[in-house]
């Protein structure tokens, strides 16, 4: 049994999906909750005598739906290639990395003023991904370029965000380092697009996810060695700082000091205040006072078993996307069904054996206590006078 879904490969606008041997791998996203700023890849190889390809050309790996329609993976620039000669002819191996790349090469160069975590990180953006007159490559003479294509794509980050955040203004600074610092302290998720975007979830776009927009997995098609449960002591955090613009905050869980011990951490944000700051202390402590039972590695897919239904929606996978996977170990999920959300993907696709293997993180890490930014009016109306914020952020969660 082979799979039947169309397998396209295009570099510079050239076709090269004949030439694919031993197919073709895309990775994006993180492993974890906590990560960010961690940019994709995709690796192709390539059976051709002298294929037309150069450091920063467009790569884009195409997948066709059940319709034959393709529907974009990856798409990101040529990074780096090699070459040998077999038997059988030349064997090129061509690595493309994703726009987080782009963003690692650049520098912010003039201060980003104080503001919310979205609002930053679309400024940060910009700096990486708006390109300048300088870059254009040609004569002037032949420019069709109009301002609009100099905008970096700022569609997929949430702005403003929900977290002040203090001023940038240390220069130079590396952009990717900022915007793994900004998100990490807006508690967001950073993240790049199949269309080659960056996107930022701001710290409510996972709560409020629908359960009926999640993807559901059958275990059936989920390999049996996916289900690994991992229990560590190194993720145990009790007694906390949290270094922010004004100072640091102190917090510490009582009970988990006296069963466990100290385990002391430090987390260094740019939150703009000390109520932020504290509030972040607190998150902290109630994920990470005991330790939790997590996944050890990947939800590993075998495409061939899935559903052509759920073939189409995993090929719009992305970071922050719901996910739950059926029929579980319950030494996983008590209730035999995993809930969480997806960190980073792998694709591994050919004809013979396609997998995508999910890196998840539990519900749990994500479901943040809510803030005033992200309550609106209508779940106040009815509401007694004497009702507190801490009580109301879990009636509301």
């Amino acid at each position: 049994m082979t799979w039947s879904r169309a397998i396209t490969v295009t570099i510079a606008g050239t076709d090269y999906t004949g030439d694919v041997v031993d197919g073709v791998e895309v990775y994006m996203g993180t492993q974890s909750p906590w990560e960010q700023g961690v940019n994709g890849s995709c690796r192709v190889t390539l059976i051709t005598e002298d294929p037309d390809v150069a450091i920063g050309d467009q790569l884009v790996v195409q997948v066709a739906d059940q319709t034959t329609t393709d529907v974009t993976v990856f798409t990101g620039t040529v990074a780096n290639f090699t070459t040998i000669l077999l038997d059988f002819g030349p064997l090129w191996t061509i690595q493309a990395t994703g726009p987080l790349t782009t963003a690692g090469r650049r520098n912010v160069t003039s201060t980003i003023t104080a503001g919310k975590d979205g609002t930053q990180v679309a400024a940060l953006v910009t700096d990486a991904l708006g390109q300048q007159w300088q870059e254009v490559p040609g004569a002037w003479s032949a420019q069709t370029l109009t301002w609009a294509g100099f905008d970096a794509d700022l569609s997929n980050i949430d702005t403003p965000g929900l977290y002040d955040l203090a001023a940038i203004d240390e220069l130079p600074a590396n952009v990717l380092d900022e915007l793994a610092t900004a998100a990490f302290s807006g508690s967001g998720w950073l993240y790049e697009t199949a269309d080659g975007a960056i996107g930022y979830a701001d710290s409510t776009r996972r709560e409020n996810t629908p359960e009926a927009d999640y993807i559901v997995v059958p275990g059936s098609v989920v390999r049996r060695d996916s289900f690994q449960a991992f229990t560590d002591e190194g993720n145990l955090a009790n007694d906390v700082i949290v270094r922010y613009d004004g100072g640091t905050i102190q917090g510490e869980a009582a009970a988990s000091v006296a069963l466990y011990g100290k385990w002391e951490r430090t987390y260094n944000t740019t939150l703009a205040d000390a109520g932020a700051a504290t509030a972040y202390a607190a998150r902290r402590l109630e994920l990470e006072a005991a330790p939790r039972t997590n996944l050890a590695g990947s939800v590993a897919i075998e495409l061939l078993e899935a559903s052509d239904n759920l073939t189409d929606q995993l090929l719009g996978i992305e970071r922050n996307y719901g996910l739950i996977v059926q029929d579980v170990p319950t030494y996983i999920a008590a209730e035999g069904v995993y809930r969480g959300f997806v960190e980073g993907y792998l694709w591994q696709l050919n004809v013979i054996q396609p997998t995508l293997n999910l890196f998840v993180s539990d519900y749990s890490l994500s479901n943040f206590g809510l803030r005033w930014g992200a309550c609106g009016p209508t779940p106040w109306s009815g509401v007694g006078a004497s009702l507190t914020w801490q009580d109301a952020t879990e009636a509301l969660a």
